[in-house]
């Protein structure tokens, strides 16, 4: 249950107190899940992951493979984003079939499934910066209960480029592959899911070995995802809590980053970046985060004290020293 407000329970609501609360007519109303923009939204990942492969397949150019490289990275990105919603109970109504369409259409051909993520987002929700949170274990942020180096901010611009580039070389891609592709199993999912989810990826071996669409499958999905989908998902997690700065306790947990339209289109797509507001209320869908942003600006300690940024750029360098 959201602390001090018990209009809108949902699972995965933070333990801390909310200091800017919205009242529970309002919240009701943006929590509410509008499956055709949901669906609408995957649909337009997908539908824009074959206009970039169609467009390099008739007119192949380095610098426009480049651009599809990162266009395709940042949809894949999109669709981790929309399954997201799934791992929180927000894309659809029907649990069952959230869970299902959640895997099916976004987070298996990203090498995630909705149950495995679920694990270790819920208790990020729960307990973020704490002992608790599960981004310790999913993104190893923590050693002997300290920052890791990669994860110790504010760093150098050079410092923070290099953590960008090093996991944008593709070894950073592979073992999330991997690790997603065994996911399954760790997490102990139900026997239904297990077998459904490997006969899908076997399925789509077999396709491509039939229909000979091995390289395409290389250049167009696994290059991609290797290099600038796991960078800009770094840059993503950067934005969202390193370095965050504010006068009051309550709001040095995370930050939010607004894109400009280009950033929102290359590295933070589908509202992500409002990050203050799905943390205090994971009830609320992607596409209603916007609304939750203006109405928290009308609380005064919300626009006084909130860490909130108005590029990528912006964000990443409070992260920098300099």
């Amino acid at each position: 249950m959201t602390p001090g407000n018990a209009a809108v329970v949902h699972p995965h609501d933070t333990a801390a107190p909310i200091p800017a609360r919205v009242p529970g007519d309002e919240l009701r109303a943006l929590s509410v899940i509008d499956s055709t923009r949901a669906l609408r939204a995957i649909g337009a990942e997908w539908l824009g992951v074959v206009a970039a492969v169609g467009l390099c397949q008739l007119w192949f150019q380095p610098w426009l493979y480049l651009l599809a490289v990162m266009f395709i990275g940042a949809r894949q990105h999109a669709l981790a984003v929309i399954g997201h919603d799934a791992t929180h109970y927000r894309l659809l109504p029907d649990r069952n079939t959230n869970d299902w369409v959640g895997n099916l259409l976004c987070l298996w051909p990203v090498f995630i499934s909705v149950e495995g993520f679920r694990k270790f987002h819920a208790p990020h929700h729960q307990h973020t910066s704490l002992e608790g949170d599960g981004n310790r274990a999913l993104w190893h942020t923590h050693q002997d209960g300290e920052l890791a180096a990669d994860w110790h901010y504010p760093k150098s611009t050079l410092g923070l480029a290099a953590v960008l580039l090093k996991r944008g070389v593709v070894i950073t891609g592979l073992w999330w592959m991997t690790r997603g592709l065994l996911s399954s199993i760790v997490v102990r999912e139900r026997p239904a899911v297990l077998v459904l989810r490997y006969t899908y990826f076997a399925s789509l071996a077999a396709l491509m070995t039939l229909t000979s669409t091995w390289s395409s499958f290389l250049l167009y999905w696994l290059v991609p995802y290797c290099t600038w989908h796991t960078a800009i998902q770094y840059a993503r997690l950067i934005c969202e809590h390193s370095a965050v700065h504010s006068t009051a306790p309550a709001y040095q947990v995370t930050r939010t980053t607004i894109p400009t339209r280009l950033e929102s289109l290359f590295i933070l797509p589908r509202n992500i970046g409002y990050h203050i507001e799905h943390h205090w209320y994971p009830s609320v869908p992607f596409y209603r985060l916007p609304e939750l942003h203006a109405r928290l600006l009308q609380v005064p300690g919300y626009r006084r004290d909130a860490n909130i940024k108005r590029s990528v750029l912006h964000a990443l360098a409070d992260c920098t020293n300099c």
